[in-house]
């Protein structure tokens, strides 16, 4: 297989041209025709996960986060665009597009929350221009607390931290609404949604005063934790269309901070 052949794998699960118009997947590193007989799979590029490509000799990076965001002014051993460069390493990035495909990221979270905390059936959270929907929302099979929903939370995703705010219905919560990474802008929706509670990351400070001003249960679960199942939905993509090529789960593309100060 070349590149060019996974790249076609994943646009034919979550084609890129459903992404967001600032966002930047696709194929942002490395010729099209190279060969390709391991790809590392990861969540985000960095100088650490390049290198562990190159030790397990990986001849692409599949990744969920964009290596490129911004324009590049300049390229130096700074970036990983550099090293992937250096040690000839193709980078495919599946972003937006992967989170509102139909079974992509969204439906992926669910699927794992769905072991600790049973729910019915999943619909769209929002909607999004062109008929495209981002995010699910599902009736749980019998009410918890917030307490309960949190335990489950820890349990399904290995949340190292996890904050929530309790609104006015965190001791009974009956309908649930998720969307992975930064996803807090979603509250309106997910009130509109009838749920009484959202779950996300990377919540930001405005966001919870917004949940506290509206009496709403909000839950940040952490960007990092709620996508870092992405290795396991690609890695189920490319066995399923391409079941000879061999796929590495990246050990080095790990949490960006590990440790919180505690009083």
């Amino acid at each position: 297989m070349n590149v060019q052949d996974i790249y076609n794998i994943i646009d034919a699960f979550a084609p890129f041209s459903l992404q967001e118009s600032y966002d930047r997947a696709g194929l942002l590193v490395g010729d099209p025709q190279a060969e390709v007989s391991r790809v590392l799979l990861t969540l985000d590029i960095t100088a650490p996960v390049v290198q562990e490509a190159v030790s397990v000799g990986a001849d692409l990076i599949l990744a969920h986060h964009p290596v490129i965001w911004d324009p590049l002014r300049s390229v130096s051993p700074a970036h990983p665009v550099w090293h992937l460069v250096q040690h000839n390493i193709a980078a495919i990035c599946a972003h937006t597009n992967l989170d509102i495909a139909q079974g992509g990221l969204n439906d992926h979270f669910g699927a794992v929350l769905r072991r600790a905390l049973p729910f019915g059936d999943t619909e769209p959270l929002a909607l999004l221009p062109g008929d495209r929907t981002l995010g699910r929302a599902a009736q749980l099979t019998a009410p918890v607390g917030a307490e309960a929903l949190a335990e489950a939370l820890v349990r399904a995703f290995a949340c190292r931290s996890l904050r929530y705010y309790p609104g006015e219905h965190a001791d009974c919560i009956r309908k649930i609404a998720w969307c992975t990474g930064s996803g807090g802008d979603l509250i309106g929706d997910a009130i509109a949604a009838g749920a009484d509670v959202l779950i996300t990351g990377d919540c930001k400070h405005s966001v919870w005063a917004e949940a506290q001003n509206r009496g709403f249960t909000l839950f940040d679960c952490g960007h990092f934790e709620t996508e870092v199942i992405v290795t396991e939905l690609f890695a189920g993509i490319l066995k399923e269309a391409a079941p000879s090529l061999e796929t590495v789960i990246s050990a080095a593309g790990t949490k960006p901070f590990f440790r919180t100060a505690t009083r």
